[in-house]
């Protein structure tokens, strides 16, 4: 019996107060319901196709560390040829130009200087036998004429066969034009020799007139 009164007095209630009844059964209910836990927030990934890592890949300058040992500078060392200039137009030094006797031999000393680059010699000589009844282009006046360096000159003077520059053959009336070696970074000494082709003929007596242009 008080069931029944209670449950009437219940239905009596909720007749006259049902707006705050249902909002208050709807709190109770979502205090008893537990709310989900929000998710921990990851980075966020980027993806990359395979294509443009490629072409990222094609674009990005590669460095490498290469090692490089340098050598050392080696110094600069002349040739004998760096040094050849050309000679002063119109120079010229005279060897000789005189009139002398040969008895047996009679030489005349020159120098091609430094940096002579076309050396020319020029020159004429005429010979005769020293005697009173020799005629002025007489064979018996024939004399030898023979241009030689130091190096001849030296086994010329030792009686060994050596090879000459330039020679004449028993000759009293000759013309002579020759080039000469250019010159590097010396001088060059030669020799200019009269040699009497026969002393059984005597002494011989020349009249020579030799240069060197430059």
């Amino acid at each position: 019996m008080l069931v029944g009164v209670a449950l009437v007095a219940a239905c009596v209630y909720y007749q006259n107060h049902p707006p705050q009844l249902k909002a208050w059964t709807a709190e109770k209910l979502s205090a008893a319901v537990p709310k989900p836990a929000a998710p921990d927030q990851a980075p966020l990934t980027t993806m990359v196709s395979p294509l443009q890592a490629l072409m990222e890949t094609a674009t990005t300058p590669q460095t490498t560390e290469t090692e490089v040992k340098e050598e050392p500078a080696r110094p600069w060392k002349a040739h004998p040829s760096d040094h050849v200039a050309p000679s002063p137009v119109g120079t010229s030094t005279t060897i000789v130009n005189k009139t002398f006797a040969v008895t047996s031999t009679a030489k005349f000393v020159f120098e091609v200087p430094p940096h002579a680059a076309s050396p020319h010699l020029h020159g004429t000589y005429h010979s005769s036998a020293k005697n009173s009844g020799a005629q002025p282009g007489d064979e018996n006046g024939d004399v030898d004429l023979l241009l030689i360096n130091e190096q001849q000159y030296a086994d010329f003077l030792n009686g060994n066969p050596a090879d000459v520059v330039y020679s004449v053959d028993s000759s009293h009336d000759q013309d002579v034009s020759l080039g000469l070696p250019a010159t590097l970074n010396q001088p060059v000494r030669y020799y200019l020799v009269f040699r009497n082709s026969s002393s059984r003929a005597g002494k011989k007596v020349v009249q020579a007139n030799f240069r060197v242009d430059f």
